[in-house]
């Protein structure tokens, strides 16, 4: 298994603990770091930690293969570690990245010290409800932008009618965030328009199963998972069954909120993840 060399950014406060151990910030299927820069600084800010938010393979400007897939992900990350000399952890993943936290919380333990999932748990499981409603949702939603864009459009044009949708007071705060990663992540090739992250090749693998990740063994690491209101990817039901191989997990939930509720609302769930890491 080829490891790749991930984009990154590295993101540090002037008085940053040189003690701490730094943050991994990993965003969700079809998202990119840049996304996560803002939340990146308030983490930084608070914890007084380094963070790196990165790209994963095939999202953004990190290089896309054509194997993709969990423990290929995994493998990438773990070269970060070894080209960055990061001995140990604190692992934020939101949604789709999260399985990859606790697979290398069990293969290298050491490398974790803890581990915050965003409305996610430590599996994957491809049915077809979350298929349906979660991951191909967004994909269609994403699509149907490109081709109600008019190709006559410059590119700087596309993008600023794109964010003038997002700046609209109708426009919720998930809307404004979707649509701004959607501007972000537009490009144009002559006369077409196309996506930095090829969702396409993302989606077929996500349908062939390669994200699939099932319960492989007990995990003794301090988990944290922070929930949205009536979240369907960690409902009680599915908590009590994380618990069984996860005992030292945690649940929390942020009122108010949809799958984005560390940008919905950042401060509280900043907030959230010091005490976590201070406890």
């Amino acid at each position: 298994m080829e490891a790749v060399t991930l984009a990154y950014d590295l993101i540090e406060q002037n008085d940053v603990r040189q003690d701490a151990n730094p943050i991994i910030l990993i965003h969700g299927i079809f998202w990119n770091k840049f996304m996560m820069k803002e939340l990146g600084r308030a983490l930084s800010k608070e914890t007084k930690r380094k963070v790196y938010t990165l790209d994963l393979r095939n999202h953004n400007e990190s290089p896309s293969c054509k194997k993709c897939d969990m423990v290929l992900m995994t493998e990438d990350i773990k070269k970060f570690f070894r080209d960055h000399n990061i001995k140990t952890a604190t692992f934020i993943c939101h949604s789709f990245s999260s399985p990859i936290a606790y697979l290398i919380a069990l293969e290298q333990p050491q490398l974790v010290e803890k581990m915050v999932m965003i409305d996610h748990g430590p599996y994957v499981e491809l049915s077809e409800k979350n298929r349906l409603e979660n991951v191909l949702s967004q994909y269609n939603a994403q699509n149907r932008f490109l081709r109600s864009l008019d190709p006559k459009l410059t590119l700087a044009d596309a993008k600023k009618k794109i964010l003038s949708i997002a700046a609209m007071p109708s426009a919720t705060k998930a809307q404004e965030l979707f649509l701004k990663k959607v501007a972000y992540d537009l490009l144009k090739e002559g006369q077409k328009f196309k996506w930095k992250t090829d969702i396409d090749f993302v989606m077929k693998k996500y349908t062939d199963m390669a994200f699939v990740v099932k319960a492989k063994g007990r995990c003794e690491h301090e988990i944290l998972i922070v929930r949205c209101s009536n979240s369907v990817r960690v409902s009680d039901e599915k908590f009590v069954g994380i618990l069984k191989q996860n005992p030292n997990a945690k649940l929390e939930t942020i009122d108010d909120t949809t799958h984005l509720l560390m940008l919905e609302k950042m401060d509280i769930f900043v907030e959230i993840v010091k005490k976590f890491l201070d406890s």
